[in-house]
C-alpha cells in the first residue's frame, strides 16, 4: 500500500496549477529516470515516489515525468554521481558524503559531525548564509546540477552489545561501518576502526561480526532494513549525524534541457518534498523508537560530558578537512561563521 502524506499548501498551489497548465502532449513530455538512496519498503522511499513524483506531475501538467527507482537499483549508490553526469540515467537523490574523494568540500554539504544540531539550522544557512550557492558551484565542477538538498532528522548508532558511554565505546575498540569524511576521523579518535561500505551491506556486516557498529540512516529506515535483528542497543539522535541531508542532482544537459518555467517547479516541489521529508521522517522514527524497545533493543544516551568530549574531537576533524581543498575551506567558513551567528559556536 503507498504512503499516504499530509495536505500541505504547497498541494493546493500544485492543484491550481494543474488546472490551469496545459496538458502536454507526448511528444513534448520530459521524462527523467531519478534514483533514490533509498531502498523500496522504507518510508523515505515512499515520500520520493509517492509525494515528490506525482507532484511534478500535477504542477508541471504532465510536462515532466519522474520515473522512480529505488538505491541501487540503476546503479550502486556510490556511483551515481558519475553516472548521471556521463548520461547513465538524468538524476538522483543521494548523500553527499559518497563524494568526498572527489572533493573534500563535500563533507560540509553533508553536514559536519557535531554540527548544525537541528534541519531547520541548516536549512537557513542554506537559504540565508549563501550555502545553496556554495553546493551549487560544487556539484557544478562534478558535470551536474544541484537542485535542492533535501533534509532528514539526526541518524542512529546501533551497537552490538550495550554501549553506554563514550569509555566503553572507546574500551571496546569496535569496527565501526561508516562513510567517508569527517565522521571516519572521528570514530577513530573515539577509540573505534572506521570501515566504509555501502548502506545495504550494513545489515550483513553486523550480523556477520563484521563490524560492531553500524550507522546508515534514521531510525525508521534502519529499523526497515532490520537493525533491530542484529544489534542490541542504539544512540539516538547520533553525534555523527545530527542533520540528515541528501543531495538531489541531475545531470547539466538534463537541467539545461528544462524550460525556464519547469525549473522553477521542480525546485519548488523539491523543496516541498524536504519538508514533508522531514516531517514523515520525524514521525515515522518516533514510531521506530518504540518499536526497537519492543523488539528489546535499549536507548542509550550518553551523558553530556562524553557529548562535549565527542565535539571537541569532530571541531578537530572540521579543521583537517578544512585544509585539503579551496571548496572544503570555502565550505568550512561559511558554516562557521552561520554557526557563531546563531549562538552555536563562540
Amino acid at each position: 500500500m503507498k504512503a499516504r502524506f499530509a495536505v500541505l499548501p504547497a498541494i493546493a498551489f500544485a492543484l491550481v496549477i494543474s488546472l490551469v497548465a496545459p496538458q502536454a502532449s507526448a511528444a513534448e513530455t520530459i521524462v527523467w529516470k531519478i534514483q533514490s538512496l533509498f531502498p523500496a519498503g522504507t518510508s523515505d522511499y515512499a515520500v520520493f515516489r509517492d509525494y515528490f513524483v506525482p507532484l511534478v506531475e500535477r504542477m508541471s501538467g504532465g510536462r515532466l515525468i519522474i520515473k522512480p527507482f529505488s538505491g541501487d537499483s540503476i546503479i550502486k549508490n556510490k556511483e551515481a554521481l558519475d553516472g548521471v553526469a556521463a548520461g547513465t540515467f538524468e538524476g538522483a537523490q543521494q548523500s553527499p558524503a559518497y563524494w568526498t574523494g572527489k572533493d573534500p568540500g563535500f563533507v560540509f554539504v553533508r553536514n559536519a559531525s557535531a554540527g548544525f544540531e537541528i534541519s531547520w539550522q541548516y536549512q537557513s544557512w542554506l537559504d540565508n548564509g549563501g550555502g545553496i550557492e556554495l553546493a551549487r558551484e560544487l556539484y557544478a565542477k562534478q558535470g551536474v546540477h544541484l537542485i535542492a538538498l533535501t533534509l532528514r532528522p539526526g541518524e542512529s548508532l546501533h551497537f552490538k552489545g550495550l554501549v553506554k558511554s563514550l569509555a566503553e565505546f572507546k574500551a571496546n575498540a569496535p569496527k565501526v561501518r561508516t562513510i567517508p569524511g569527517i565522521p571516519t576521523d572521528l570514530f577513530r579518535a573515539m577509540g573505534g576502526s572506521p570501515l566504509y561500505m555501502s548502506g545495504s551491506e550494513v545489515y550483513s556486516a553486523l550480523d556477520k561480526g563484521v563490524i560492531d557498529v553500524g550507522e546508515w540512516t534514521g531510525l525508521a529506515a534502519n529499523y526497515g532494513i532490520g537493525m533491530h535483528e542484529v544489534s542490541d542497543s542504539f544512540l539516538y539522535p547520533s553525534f555523527h549525524s545530527p542533520v540528515g541531508v541528501d543531495d538531489f542532482f541531475v545531470s547539466q544537459k538534463a537541467w539545461d534541457a528544462l524550460p525556464d518555467d519547469l525549473k522553477a517547479i521542480v525546485e519548488s516541489a523539491a523543496r516541498d518534498w524536504s519538508t514533508v521529508q522531514w516531517q514523515t521522517m520525524y514521525l515515522a522514527d518516533s514510531e521506530a523508537l518504540k518499536k526497537y524497545k519492543v523488539a528489546g533493543n535499549v536507548h542509550v544516551v550518553w551523558s553530556e560530558d562524553d557529548m562535549k568530549r565527542v565535539r571537541v574531537m569532530a571541531r578537530e576533524a572540521w579543521g583537517i578537512w578544512r585544509d585539503k581543498s579551496p571548496m572544503a575551506k570555502r565550505m568550512f567558513e561559511s558554516q562557521v561563521s552561520f554557526m557563531k551567528q546563531l549562538g552555536l559556536l563562540d
